[in-house]
């Protein structure tokens, strides 16, 4: 059964909401991540505002990385859906 055009808009605009919801999860996490193990490095260490500088810094490459796979991802799966079966489109 083919699908309607409205059911391929329905399908593309909730992967893209999902795909955004991850994006921002994610980045969040990261972000968190670098703050709080920085915080405890620079207690641990004694090294006030260094190691939770440096992994801030660092997080911003890793959350692009993250945002371009689940981008990339996203865009595969909703490629993957919308070719027609050969099988459909020969009837």
């Amino acid at each position: 059964m083919a699908q309607s055009n409205d059911d391929r808009r329905g399908m593309v605009n909730t992967l893209l909401i999902v795909m955004v919801g991850q994006v921002g999860c994610l980045t969040l996490v990261v972000i968190l991540a670098s703050l709080f193990g920085g915080l405890w490095l620079d207690n641990t260490l004694g090294t006030k505002p260094l190691f939770t500088l440096i992994l801030l810094l660092a997080g911003i490459p890793i959350s692009v990385i993250v945002m371009v796979y689940v981008a990339r991802r996203t865009l595969d799966r909703l490629k993957s859906q919308s070719v027609p079966d050969k099988k459909e489109s020969s009837l």
